[in-house]
This record gives structure tokens, C-alpha cells and sequence, in this order.
């Protein structure tokens, strides 16, 4: 089985967190890393530059800029805006969702798993424990459900082999090109993620990372990837470069 993990970052972000992910990866994995023209030196990587081979990263922005609202300094999204609200700032979250979806629409792949920039690696996974554990192969997908919220899609599992899982790429990367996402009510990705989800793989099994979750906010220790790494999400655990309770 062919297995690939892909994550996206810039300089910037690379020096506040990206660093650890990228110092401790450690899985025997392809991983993939699209970035914005920038990359550190890193054998076993493959780099790819997110504007030269999304160049619909550069048009969905450019088209968008003027009813999007910046969570983040649009120069520096390592430093946050305060007051403003992320979950309209699709510009944010865009690159994420174009890096996977590229990748996925032209790989030979199996799996793919998306995993943000700001996990961090404790040990290694076997083949055999990834379809165990993290994406059976009768599911299509495997995520973080959040019943009584949306989705949490820091990491985020893709069965290739299966036509309902192309068909749902292919549909996540359409509601950018095509603007679709501002139909909904919110616009960052894990929202439109679950919009997409819920219209187009209705009928196809998927896989629930985490099946008991004592803090929607914090779900990651509950989740069967915890063994394995880390999610150093929101700033205080960036700040502090570990999980907090």
C-alpha cells in the first residue's frame, strides 16, 4: 500500500511552529510540503511550491480579497487579529484545502493523509496500524467528528482507492474554484469541509478518529492519533511548543 502525509506552510509560519513538525516526522511516509516559495533543506521531503502549481490559490484570493475578513495580518498569518472572527476568513484556510486537493487529484496514491503544520511527532506507525487504527479500508475517509460542532480537520484521512473518495476531492477543491463555499455559513475550511462531506458522501462508510471526546475544544487527546503525535492547536500551545491540557 502507497501512503502519503501532506501539510502546508511559509516561512513565517515554519519559524513560529512548522519547525516541529518538520524536526520530528518521523513516520516512513512520503511527505509532501507545499509552501510559497520557501522551504527548508530537508532530504526525503518533496517540496512543491503552492502558487506555481495552484495558480488558482493566487485567483481565488485575488477574487475574493474584498468580502473576506482577515482573522490573521494578511503579511504574517502568524499573528492574529484581535477581535476579528476566523470563521469567515476563507483566505486563511484556502491554501490547506488546495495543497490536498491538488495533490490527491494527480498522485497514485492510496491513502493520503492531511495533517496540519502545527502537529508534532512522537513515534512511528506501521502500515498495519493505519489501517487499524487511523483509516479502515472499506471507509472512504477518516476525521474528527464533533457532533454537536464542526468537524475538527488538523489531520484528516483520504482512501483513494475508493471512487466516492475522488468524487468528494473533487467537489471539496470545486467549492473554491467555483466560489461555492460562500453560500454557506461559515467559510473556513473545516466548515465547508463538513458541508461537502454531508452533500456528496452521503451512503459511503467513514471512519471516526475520535469515538469518545471529553472536550469538543480539545479532542485530540481522545482521538487514536494521540499515541503517535501531538496537535499544538490554537496560539497557547504554539506559544508553549506542547500539548496543554
Amino acid at each position: 500500500m502507497k501512503i502519503a502525509v501532506v501539510t502546508t506552510f511559509n516561512k513565517k509560519l515554519y519559524d513560529y511552529y512548522a519547525h516541529r513538525f518538520m524536526n520530528t516526522y518521523n513516520w516512513p511516509f512520503d511527505l509532501y510540503v507545499y509552501h510559497e516559495g520557501w522551504h527548508p533543506k530537508q532530504d526525503k521531503v518533496f517540496f512543491r511550491d503552492i502558487h506555481k502549481t495552484n495558480p488558482e490559490v493566487k485567483e481565488f484570493i485575488e477574487r475574493n480579497r474584498h468580502r473576506n475578513i482577515n482573522s490573521t495580518d494578511p503579511n504574517d498569518h502568524s499573528k492574529i487579529i484581535p477581535g476579528t472572527n476566523y470563521k469567515n476568513d476563507a483566505i486563511r484556510f484556502c491554501y490547506k484545502v488546495f495543497a490536498k486537493t491538488h495533490l490527491m487529484q494527480e498522485c497514485n496514491y492510496d491513502y493520503v493523509f492531511w495533517a496540519d503544520a502545527d502537529i508534532v511527532f512522537k513515534k512511528p506507525i506501521t502500515e498495519k496500524e493505519v489501517i487499524e487504527k487511523f483509516l479502515p479500508e472499506d471507509c472512504s475517509i477518516s476525521y474528527i467528528d464533533r457532533p454537536t460542532y464542526y468537524s475538527e480537520c488538523g489531520f484528516v484521512g483520504y482512501n483513494l482507492k475508493r471512487y466516492s473518495t475522488q468524487k468528494f476531492i473533487y467537489n471539496l477543491r470545486k467549492y473554491y474554484t467555483n466560489d461555492l463555499l460562500y453560500n454557506e455559513r461559515e467559510w473556513h475550511d473545516s466548515y465547508v469541509w463538513d458541508c461537502v462531506r454531508k452533500k456528496h458522501l452521503q451512503g459511503s462508510k467513514t471512519h471516526n478518529l475520535a469515538p469518545r471526546i471529553d472536550k469538543v475544544g480539545n479532542p485530540w487527546p481522545n482521538t487514536f492519533m494521540s499515541e503517535y503525535c501531538d496537535h499544538l492547536k490554537g496560539k497557547k500551545r504554539k506559544d508553549a511548543g506542547v500539548m496543554l491540557k
